[in-house]
């Protein structure tokens, strides 16, 4: 069983932006800029943001953050994306999710332009993404996923991939990204029959259900690869993923910690995504 070290990996991602940026600006390029939306208190959220802010400021990017009370419009937001859409120095332009009751998350983010949509979560990047078209913009999380299996060599190509959750924002664009990487994909959801000999059959087995350590050495077949994508509390307060990692660890080749996986490399993937989009505007 050998680690995939998300916090590790990601760090080479974050010098590189550093050099990315510093090389940008010393040559007279403007900073980078992103946007970030922020409604309500949510104390999640908010703590998030201002993770992402604080690794922003880091790299040398312009972090603008949008903060509105829970009781904002959909049209407010909306109207508020489109006019920056409109201003050319704006690079990237996010939402923090989940939005208030209330507001219609699809439409504020199919306002939000898809050659600034730094999460990748407009219908038209979602859609590039599955037609395996190169300007697609992916998600962070999936884009992080397939970083860190290129990064410890692990072979896509022609392998199984099961894929268990069917999100916008993981399932759906991990098993678009391992597809286009000429893997056989499996989606798996709360219909699923028989869910056990599905994802027994997986080479890479991505878990991304939101429940704390669900899946045990009963669902991975040996030699697997586990990516966990969950981030739950347990009982104890002790923060653990989808997977029971004491249970499969035994039965992998390689594994994710949680914390310490796909969560370092989505924050190095989102302003991957900003600085790809940057050097296309500057």
């Amino acid at each position: 069983m050998k680690i995939l070290d998300g916090k590790e990996s990601s760090l080479e991602i974050i010098e590189n932006i550093k050099e990315q940026v510093k090389e940008a600006v010393s040559s007279g390029k403007r900073y980078p800029t992103l946007h970030i939306f922020l409604v309500g208190n949510d104390f999640a959220s908010t703590k998030y943001v201002e993770m992402k802010c604080k690794k922003g400021e880091e790299l040398g990017i312009d972090c603008k953050l949008h903060k509105s009370a829970e009781d904002t419009t959909t049209e407010e937001l909306v109207n508020e994306i489109e006019r920056l859409n409109r201003v050319p120095n704006v690079d990237g332009i996010m939402v923090q999710l989940p939005l208030p009751q209330g507001i219609n998350e699809k439409l504020v983010l199919e306002s939000i332009s898809p050659k600034k949509d730094v999460d990748g979560l407009t219908s038209v990047n979602l859609g590039k993404l599955f037609k395996n078209d190169s300007e697609a913009i992916p998600p962070a999380t999936p884009k992080g996923i397939v970083a860190l299996l290129h990064k410890y060599n692990i072979e896509i190509d022609g392998k199984e991939a099961v894929v268990i959750g069917r999100s916008d924002i993981v399932g759906l664009p991990v098993a678009a990204m391992l597809q286009n990487e000429n893997a056989t994909v499996t989606i798996c959801h709360s219909h699923t029959k028989n869910l056990k000999e599905v994802t027994r059959k997986a080479d890479i087995l991505v878990v991304g259900i939101g429940k704390a350590e669900y899946i045990t050495s009963d669902f991975v077949k040996e030699g697997c690869t586990v990516i966990d994508v969950g981030a739950n509390r347990s009982k104890e307060g002790k923060m653990v993923g989808d997977v029971n990692f004491d249970s499969v660890k035994e039965n992998t080749e390689y594994i994710t910690p949680v914390p310490g996986g796909v969560g370092p490399m989505t924050i190095a993937s989102l302003f991957a995504n900003l600085i790809e989009i940057y050097m296309k505007n500057v």
